[in-house]
């Protein structure tokens, strides 16, 4: 059986925010992060698990920078306009590239930093959106007054248009193949602490390569080709203890997931 890690309260409330935030923010734009897995493995997954695949609580968008662009065109590219997107929603900067919306539990009424000081932290939904570049201009610090969150592998899919439009209720959104989502997964997985992350990231390795509709073998083929490093890194931080619990939440037994896990070296 599936075990979220999350409450349903909460990922609920993610994936309708991230349905409404997508219509307005401007295009081109990745969707990446948990969201991603859960769009591209969800269909296959529910139906071998009789559940939806394993929510998220963040919602990670990720937009095409030219670092060599000229600071007059940064200040209007579709990462600046995203920002002001996501600021018109209701959502405030918490650190250097994360937003956050406060939302009350039991009306959903959006709380300010004010305002929520009056509920205990159980009665509050923390909706986080967390805005990438896949390139690090020069002068973002500069012109945004924070340091950026980059994912370098999303650079060649904005160059080449290799993504893949998949439907989030009537709005349809890009989000990378499946290679290369797995790639960010592999990239990310070593440099997790021993908390929640670190297991939703063991559960996203696995049912990128046995759940989505690219078969497996070619998937695994295209990462260990592309990625060794990364393979092989991401393959030691999922240790025993790692793979038991991923399998927990994922509802199989530990011995199904490592025999996936271990492709990646082959």
């Amino acid at each position: 059986m599936t075990v979220p890690l999350y409450d349903s309260q909460e990922t609920g409330t993610a994936l309708d925010a991230l349905g409404a935030l997508s219509r307005s923010l401007p295009e081109p734009f990745l969707l990446i992060g948990g969201w991603a897995v859960y769009l591209t493995v969800n269909e296959s997954f529910s139906q071998i698990h009789g559940t939806p695949y394993l929510g998220s609580r963040d919602i990670d968008v990720c937009f095409h920078v030219d670092p060599e662009q000229a600071v007059d065109a940064l200040r209007t590219s579709t990462f600046a306009q995203a920002l002001k997107v996501v600021k018109e929603a209701g959502y405030r900067p918490h650190g250097s590239y994360r937003f956050c919306k406060m939302i009350r539990r039991v009306d959903g009424t959006v709380l300010t930093e004010e305002t929520a000081k009056g509920f205990p932290l159980h009665e509050i939904v923390y909706l986080y959106v967390d805005m990438m570049v896949d390139n690090v201009h020069p002068r973002h610090k500069h012109v945004f007054r924070c340091d950026p969150l980059d994912e370098p592998i999303a650079a060649q899919m904005f160059i080449d248009g290799d993504f893949v439009k998949q439907p989030l209720g009537d709005f349809d959104i890009h989000i990378p193949n499946p290679a290369s989502l797995l790639a960010t997964k592999l990239r990310s997985i070593p440099q997790r602490q021993q908390d929640d992350k670190l297991w939703k990231d063991a559960c996203d390795i696995y049912s990128i390569i046995w759940h989505s509709s690219e078969d497996y073998s070619s998937i695994i083929r295209k990462v260990r080709k592309e990625y060794p490093g990364d393979c092989t890194k991401a393959r030691i931080a999922m240790t025993d203890e790692v793979a038991g619990r991923a399998a927990y939440h994922i509802g199989i037994e530990r011995d199904e997931f490592t025999s996936i896990i271990d492709l990646l070296e082959g």
